[in-house]
């Protein structure tokens, strides 16, 4: 209860733009925390090229794991497949697939960014409260001066809190997407020159 009690008072004394920066680290906190889950589920994907042209050749499409399955299981479902049009019908099933998966990592570091803002603009606030104060009654009055340099220094250190892991994990997030995306690729460069060779094949017959 008694820390309970010290975060409330640190926070009542940042203001009122202490509101927006705690809705901006939950959503900030929200996207990462959802955005970790699914790129530790989706590395777990063992969809290798092997298994792609079994599921290929008996019809069945594999669950959804990971961009890879997902973009076989759209390539499997689309109409019109035949070996001759087959390696644009999997380019575009590919491409499909890069949206999701960097989707909320530039929300991520936007939102990181903003923070320090924010956290400025109470610095800002809380300066503006200080000369008031100090137009008011001078410098003798150290305590009613107080107030408005505890509030900048608050608003600050708090944007600097929620921005610096943020950061942080917007970058860790990009070098994992990465190297997601690599995978793809390379998996789907491996099943085009196998689906390539079928449709040579088609088109000599």
């Amino acid at each position: 209860m008694h820390l309970l009690d010290t975060a409330w008072q640190f926070f009542l004394a940042g203001g009122p733009v202490m509101w927006p920066l705690l809705v901006l680290s939950l959503w900030l906190w929200a996207l990462m925390l959802y955005k970790f889950l699914w790129v530790a589920r989706v590395r777990r994907e063992g969809l290798e090229l092997d298994d792609a042209v079994e599921d290929l050749l008996r019809g069945h499409a594999p669950p959804v794991a990971g961009p890879k399955s997902a973009a076989l299981a759209h390539f499997m479902s689309l109409p019109g497949r035949e070996p001759r049009v087959d390696t644009r019908l999997w380019e575009a099933s590919v491409r499909r697939q890069e949206p999701g998966l960097w989707r909320h990592v530039e929300s991520i570091l936007v939102l990181a960014s903003v923070a320090p803002l924010l956290g400025l603009l109470g610095t800002v606030s809380g300066m503006i409260e200080t000369f008031a104060v100090i137009g008011q009654y001078g410098t003798g009055n150290a305590q009613a001066m107080a107030g408005g340099i505890r509030e900048a220094l608050v608003t600050t250190e708090t944007g600097l809190l929620i921005a610096i892991p943020g950061i942080f994990a917007g970058w860790v997030l990009k070098r994992q997407v990465r190297k997601l995306q690599q995978g793809l690729l390379s998996f789907s460069g491996a099943l085009h020159n196998w689906l390539k060779s079928r449709e040579e094949a088609a088109w000599s017959i």
